[in-house]
């Protein structure tokens, strides 16, 4: 049903158009800013996650390209570094309580930690599933089936990250380099949830992290490695995105349910909030329209995040292989109102979300591979 609807849809919209019944808006704006695009070794290096150091530096992950790029806000300059290992597919990013940057390299099998101060970079291989390894004779290459794709510091200060070959949730402590894995009840596919897989600080001392191919989300206690999943109230919804908001609640982005949720960890209960509905939409593809900027209409959220402003962010559309979106929403959690913001580049595939700056939602541009700003005061 969801197929005929995303094809029945944009042709409705058209036939509007045709008929002159829906005006096209004249100079409609956006708050959202793009820059770039980011240097890259190939034409699209896959920008994603931007991460702040702690000298306000935004780094900015380039999965495809295998680079890392660290952007300087104030003179919209760019400088880009080269993973040790070619095709590494540097994942999801946090720094470290020192102020380094820490990520996974999925096909590399290994954990990568960047120095902010000069972009310098030290492998820590995976203890688990390793394929081959060819450093030894002096190649740099090595890969393994862990599948770790996203990583975030712990209440623990030790970095958790996703494991996806090993269906499972992982753990380093960079201050006595051990190593721990946990297997995730009842986990299967955890292949596919790989391709998906985000893990973010919980509540308490937990994180928490998607299983979008069980329909369900989950935390894991730093502490006492216990697992509490909850499943998404709608079938096959496919969660794709977590986030923990100040208040202790988690956020989801139901990617094919075309929803986001409220999990209250306190009671276990789940509250759905519908996306799809034929104003909002019609709404959503004039205002891109309106600043020549064109993507799969349909509202697929993916990341999503609590900003400055008390209002929960998510980027739309995702995944990528259901259509290329160009959108930044709002919900606000008082008033249940949905605000999208189309980007300036057409399908250009919001990948992430970023809101560590206070007044401001920074994202990558996988397509187009720049980064944007949505400011939150002009909207």
């Amino acid at each position: 049903m969801r197929s005929t609807r995303r094809k029945l849809l944009p042709a409705v919209v058209v036939a509007l158009f045709v008929s002159g019944l829906v005006p096209v808006p004249a100079g409609a704006a956006t708050p959202i800013t793009e820059y770039g695009p980011v240097p890259s070794s190939l034409p699209v290096g896959g920008v994603c996650e931007v991460e702040f150091d702690h000298s306000g530096a935004l780094w900015v992950e380039q999965y495809l390209s295998s680079q890392v790029a660290r952007f300087d806000p104030a003179t919209g300059q760019f400088v880009n570094f080269s993973t040790p290992m070619p095709l590494s597919v540097p994942g999801g990013m946090d720094l470290d309580p020192a102020g380094d940057l820490w990520m996974p390299q999925v096909t590399g099998n290994s954990l990568l930690r960047v120095d902010t101060a000069d972009g310098s970079m030290t492998e820590f291989p995976l203890p688990w599933a390793n394929a081959f390894d060819l450093r030894p004779l002096g190649i740099p290459l090595h890969s393994g089936v862990g599948l770790a794709n996203d990583l975030a510091l712990g209440a623990d200060n030790a970095l958790w990250f996703t494991l996806g070959g090993l269906d499972s949730i992982g753990r380093y402590d960079p201050a006595t380099g051990q190593w721990s894995k946990y297997r995730v009840p009842g986990e299967i596919l955890g292949q596919l949830g790989a391709l998906f897989g985000i893990i973010k600080p919980g509540p308490g001392r937990t994180v928490v992290f998607d299983v979008p191919q069980l329909n369900k989300v989950a935390t894991l206690d730093v502490d006492t490695h216990v697992f509490t999943q909850y499943t998404m109230p709608t079938p096959a919804s496919f969660p794709v995105g977590v986030r923990t908001a100040s208040d202790g609640t988690i956020w989801v982005a139901e990617a094919l349910g075309m929803k986001i949720a409220r999990i209250n960890p306190a009671t276990g209960q789940i509250t759905e909030y519908p996306l799809l509905g034929v104003g909002g939409l019609l709404t959503s593809i004039l205002d891109g329209l309106g600043v020549g900027s064109i993507g799969n209409p349909l509202p697929m959220p993916g990341p999503i995040a609590e900003a400055s402003d008390g209002n929960i962010y998510f980027a739309v559309s995702f995944p990528a292989l259901f259509g290329l979106g160009n959108q930044i929403a709002r919900f606000d959690p008082v008033t249940h109102e949905v605000r999208m913001w189309s980007t300036p580049s057409s399908a250009s595939y919001p990948c992430d979300i970023n809101v560590h700056q206070p007044g401001a939602v920074w994202f990558g541009l996988l397509t187009t591979n720049r980064i944007g700003k949505l400011d939150i005061a002009a909207t």
